[in-house]
């Protein structure tokens, strides 16, 4: 293999990761708020839920309750653990979604002579066929009809 196919492979290899990368990364940061959402509401509804509950009718109770409810709906540790479990899973979406276009720049980065090319390849026809199918709508059936 010449010096301009390695090269071109490499290249190809690398725009393709790249792009997969980006997108899990995209992915990531949508879950990690949308889980942060999620958790923080669901601890906040136990905690008003636990709160309003009357056991006994004494005032000093019931402003004790009221300290530990405005205490514990400020905790900002519900919402950092929905955050990065809400971020882990959108990566691995993301990497799950990209599987065949993340192995085959993995091919065309590591591999050697026929498998650099196989991958750089596969890296092109992947990219073609989103252009045709998502640019063009090639393929699709139209939910309108």
């Amino acid at each position: 293999m010449n010096v301009f196919t390695k090269i071109a492979c490499r290249t190809i290899g690398a725009a393709g990761m790249g792009l997969a990368c980006y997108d899990a990364v995209k992915i990531s940061k949508q879950f990690s708020q949308i889980g942060s959402d999620h958790a923080q509401e669901r601890y906040l509804e136990n905690v008003y839920y636990s709160s309003r509950t009357l056991d006994n009718v004494s005032y000093t109770t019931n402003a004790l309750r009221e300290k530990t409810f405005n205490l514990r709906s400020r905790s900002p540790i519900p919402g950092t653990y929905g955050k990065i479990k809400g971020g882990f899973q959108g990566f691995m979406y993301g990497l799950a979604n990209k599987l065949p276009i993340i192995i085959c720049s993995a091919f065309a980065i590591l591999g050697k002579n026929f498998l650099a090319k196989a991958g750089a390849i596969g890296v092109g026809a992947i990219a073609l066929f989103k252009i045709l199918r998502e640019g063009f709508g090639l393929g699709k059936n139209n939910p309108m009809r």
